[in-house]
C-alpha cells in the first residue's frame, strides 16, 4: 500500500471542502504526512458579499488574502491542528492550475478536495475545479461528495 507524505487540501470554505479537510486530517495522521491547506483567489472576486469587502483605506487584495489566512487558521484550529501548512494564492489562472502547480512544485503525492464547492461561471462553463485537478494532477485525487 502506497504511503503518503504531502496531502494537499483544496479549500474554498464550501461545505464539501470543510469535509474534505475532515477526512484529509484523518488520512495525515493515518500516514503521518505533511497537510497543506490551500486557498486560491481566482483574481479578484467581484462577486464577495459587502461584509467581505475592504475598508476604503485599505488594499482590497490585500484585504482578501489577510482574511482567507484567517479563515484557513480558524478552520485549522477548529479542526484541532495547529500543525497544518496553510497557503493562500491570489492567481490570475484558474484555481485548477494553480492547485495543479502547487502540486507539482511541493511534492504532493495526494490531493483531498471537495467534489463541488462555490460554482462560478468559469464552472459551469469549463467543468468544475475537482474534474479539473483529477485530468491534470500527477498524483492521486480524492473527491469528497459528502458533507458531514
Amino acid at each position: 500500500m502506497y504511503k503518503y507524505k504531502h496531502i494537499l487540501v483544496p479549500i474554498d470554505f464550501s461545505e464539501r471542502s470543510k469535509a474534505a479537510a475532515q477526512q484529509a486530517m484523518d488520512l495525515a495522521a493515518h500516514y503521518k504526512a505533511k497537510l497543506t491547506f490551500l486557498h486560491v483567489v481566482e483574481h479578484f472576486p467581484e462577486h464577495l458579499p459587502h461584509y467581505e469587502m475592504s475598508e476604503v483605506n485599505m488594499d482590497p487584495e490585500e484585504f482578501v488574502i489577510d482574511r482567507a489566512g484567517k479563515d484557513l487558521e480558524q478552520l485549522a484550529s477548529r479542526l484541532g491542528s495547529k500543525a497544518i501548512l496553510r497557503e493562500v494564492k491570489l492567481t490570475s489562472h484558474s484555481a485548477k492550475s494553480e492547485i495543479v502547480s502547487f502540486v507539482k512544485a511541493n511534492d504532493v503525492d495526494l490531493v483531498v478536495m471537495g467534489a463541488r464547492g462555490r460554482d462560478t461561471l468559469t464552472d459551469l462553463l469549463s467543468g468544475s475545479t475537482a474534474t479539473g485537478v483529477v485530468r491534470a494532477a500527477p498524483c492521486d485525487v480524492l473527491a469528497i461528495h459528502r458533507t458531514e
